[in-house]
């Protein structure tokens, strides 16, 4: 039979401390510019959403003044902490008594 000797030779040298930091520092470079990149993405499709949405607001607001102007009012209404209130409660009652059968209405397909 014959005999295989291994050789336990290494083909690559030891890493020294150098090396560790320096494939560090590439790492994180390559990491942060992906962050950018994806930074970037995002920032544009921020602006194009905003860019959308102000143009939607301001057709609503020539086309249908009062509607926007009373979604407004509720709005600050509710933002500002009026449903807290007694008042804020009645007022939510009363709307939900008022809108939601208009709602059920139109999602049935009936006209009134």
């Amino acid at each position: 039979m014959e005999t295989q000797t291994k050789t336990t030779s290494s083909h690559r040298p030891a890493q020294t401390a150098s090396d560790r930091t320096e494939r560090a520092e590439r790492k994180a470079a390559e990491a942060g510019t992906e962050i950018k990149k994806a930074w970037g993405e995002a920032s544009s499709a921020l602006e194009t959403l905003y860019s959308q949405a102000s143009a939607q607001i301001q057709q609503t607001v020539q086309e249908r003044p009062y509607v926007a102007l009373a979604a407004a009012a509720g709005l600050g209404f509710v933002l500002g902490g009026g449903l807290r209130s007694v008042t804020g409660r009645f007022l939510l009652k009363t709307t939900a008594q008022m809108v939601v059968p208009g709602v059920v209405a139109a999602l049935r397909g009936i006209d009134e």
